[in-house]
């Protein structure tokens, strides 16, 4: 082969190796945009499945709520009977400051009787919530905004206007006289709408429920060891009412674990259920404490008052300190037992005596408050 045909062949072999090298880059660009779309479809896909099972426990949760044999819910009970009486006072005060404080013409005025009108006291209700949000965010100096202003232009004036306009509301004036005040707040009928609201809510309350009193040999339906509930129809879910805290509690989420067993358990209806709730002093034993027995028999005063609670979770005794206060003893465990050579003496009294003995002995008012 010549020199000639060497250099033709070498210069065929150049070109097909740089045609070869730009194959291999635009192969390496599509393998590289493959991945990218893979990744991009593969995170599109994860997004895509998270929806649909966000979705489908959004359905299930909607099927349970909306199920007969669901318990009705709180959530979207009115504000009226979701507050509490500080709440009701809140709102109450805010209005008469707001009648002070903007006197508006007579036509724009909240009359004293609010809250007796339930649509009305809706109404007010949301207009000081918003009017809280925008004061909050008024005082921040972080932000430069209008809340106050937007309150005032989309809140305050169209909210009374509606008030005045489609409720009888607007009847409810029984004198005219200009440029006055607003009239305070017409405490009965702020106290008639609390108490009614209160009624209501616990009716409500009580649908969910049915209530047992554990009862024993020294515990009568009259008086019992302990005060129990359970889902309605159903017995599980068991709750208790502690001496302690006096709220409920859940048997299954603490050392309590199971309720009492069927022989001493006896269906209550909700309306003793909750006198028994409300009479915090009928769940407690009150003892006058002596030295020992020949100090009572000498006719000498006590020395002080202990008292017991029979929670369901641990039974708590105490007795009232030198320093005007509660605290642990063990007194009644001692006087009961009789194990110790010279144990307490004990006298069991009532409520009332143990106020009157405490309000003697350490001059203390309201003691056996619970």
């Amino acid at each position: 082969m010549t020199d000639e045909n060497l250099r033709e062949e070498l210069k065929t072999l150049r070109e097909e190796v740089e045609t070869l090298r730009e194959w291999r880059t635009r192969f390496e660009a599509a393998i590289k945009d493959f991945a990218t779309g893979i990744k991009a479809n593969q995170a599109e896909v994860t997004e895509v499945v998270g929806e649909v099972i966000d979705r489908l426990h959004a359905v299930e949760a909607a099927t349970a709520q909306s199920s007969p044999a669901a318990a009705p819910t709180d959530d979207h009970l009115p504000w009226s009977l979701r507050a509490t009486e500080d709440d009701w006072r809140r709102l109450s005060d805010w209005l008469d400051w707001l009648g002070r404080h903007y006197a508006p013409q007579l036509h724009l005025r909240i009359w004293p009787c609010w809250p007796l009108h339930g649509g009305v006291t809706e109404e007010l209700a949301a207009l000081h919530a918003a009017w809280r949000a925008a004061t909050e965010a008024d005082a921040d100096p972080s932000r430069e905004g209008s809340d106050l202003a937007y309150w005032h232009q989309m809140w305050l004036w169209p909210t009374i206007e509606r008030i005045r306009q489609h409720y009888m509301f607007s009847e409810c004036e029984d004198d005219h006289s200009q440029d006055r005040p607003g009239r305070p707040t017409d405490g009965a009928a702020l106290r008639k709408r609390m108490t009614e609201a209160e009624a209501e809510r616990r009716r409500r309350e009580n649908e969910k429920y049915t209530y047992y009193v554990k009862t024993g040999p020294d515990h009568p339906a009259e008086r019992p060891s302990s005060l129990w509930r359970c889902a309605a129809g159903r017995e599980t879910d068991w709750e208790y009412l502690s001496l302690l805290d006096w709220q409920w509690h859940k048997a299954a989420e603490t050392a309590v674990q199971d309720p009492p067993p069927a022989s001493a358990r006896q269906a209550v209806s909700a309306e003793r259920a909750g006198e028994l709730q409300a009479d915090r002093q009928g769940w407690v034993r009150y003892w006058a404490r002596y030295a020992d027995e020949s100090s009572w028999r000498a006719g000498e005063p006590p020395v002080t008052v202990v008292r017991r609670r029979r929670s369901p979770e641990r039974i708590y005794d105490e007795a009232f300190k030198i320093w005007n206060e509660w605290g642990p003893t063990q007194a009644v465990h001692d006087f009961f037992d009789a194990r110790p050579s010279n144990p307490p003496h004990l006298v069991e009294i009532d409520a009332a005596e143990a106020e009157r003995q405490l309000t003697e002995l350490h001059g203390a008012k309201g003691a056996t408050e619970l």
